[in-house]
């Protein structure tokens, strides 16, 4: 759930960080930007992306996600080695300005020795993260996911019922940077990589009887890991992710009430080279119970 801040700016006409750091001096610029980037500032109720001039008595409002501390993480296996802990919606794995809040930090804090992170979740998708312990598990975790013997799945509940209860989706993507979105085409184009992604049907709804919105429970394979993937590429054969903001029909998630959007990876299954130090792990399958 967000935390909702409200300023209403007192002084001579300013750039908009100037204005929230008068009232809140703890407040960071790479929070700033990454608010701006999510356009979760509003000035005067318009959503704002960019760095604004803000007058007396404008109205600034900011939307930021409850922050956790170490105590709110769950750790689901660790070893000499490694650490799994599940990722709560609303918070990076890993920010570049050394966010102390972001996951790797948090669940560092928790177990109580340095982590390296080694692959990622969207902000807003919730389940299992691998960390590494020391350098050279990290080498070994890095190469696995490089080399896609560490295998992902998720579980998804999307609008529409499947047209197949399983298939393997290739299409290709490419990041827009401005939008922060990922655009998905099913023939290759220049700027666009090649994504795969799988899935089976694992159960069907009408979740309402007057207006029926129909959704499939799905487990996704994800093959190849690209911003947004499977958010995308499901959305893009008209199977959009339920209360993803960026991808799915905002009155369809209004519908359904829901204010996160159903996608949790919920199973990592490993398997690593005879001569990784990590090889003992080959076969183990880590699961947490989710439902969606």
């Amino acid at each position: 759930m967000a935390a909702i801040t409200k300023i209403v700016f007192e002084g001579n006409q300013t750039k908009l960080f100037k204005a929230i750091v008068a009232n809140k001096p703890e407040f960071s610029f790479s929070v700033f930007q990454r608010l701006l980037r999510k356009k979760d500032i509003k000035v005067n109720g318009k959503r704002v992306s960019e760095n604004v001039d803000v007058a007396f008595g404008d109205e600034i409002l900011i939307y930021q996600a409850e922050q956790k501390t170490a105590t709110d993480i769950k750790i689901i296996f660790e070893d000499d080695n490694i650490v799994v802990a599940k990722k709560p919606d609303g918070i990076e794995v890993e920010v570049e300005t050394n966010d102390k809040n972001d996951f790797l930090h948090l669940v560092s804090e928790n177990v109580g020795c340095r982590l390296f992170a080694v692959h990622r979740l969207d902000r807003n998708t919730t389940g299992l993260v691998v960390f590494a312990k020391d350098l050279e598990a990290k080498k070994a975790l890095d190469d696995a996911f490089k080399n896609r013997t560490i295998h992902k799945f998720y579980l998804a509940r999307v609008y529409g019922y499947m047209e197949k209860k399983s298939a393997d989706l290739v299409a290709f993507l490419k990041k827009d940077e401005r939008q922060m979105k990922s655009i998905v085409k099913n023939v290759p184009s220049p700027g666009f990589v090649k994504i795969e992604t799988k899935y089976k049907v694992l159960s069907q709804r009408a979740e309402d009887a007057v207006w029926p919105i129909r959704t499939s429970l799905l487990e996704v394979e994800l093959v190849t890991g690209k911003m947004h993937q499977i958010r995308a590429h499901l959305a893009s054969i008209g199977h959009a992710i339920v209360g993803d903001g960026k991808y799915a029909d905002n009155e369809a998630n209004r519908r359904m009430k829901v204010k996160k959007q159903l996608l949790c990876a919920y199973k990592l299954v490993f398997s690593f080279e005879k001569d990784s130090p990590l090889a003992y792990l080959s076969g183990r399958q880590i699961v947490i119970a989710e439902k969606i």
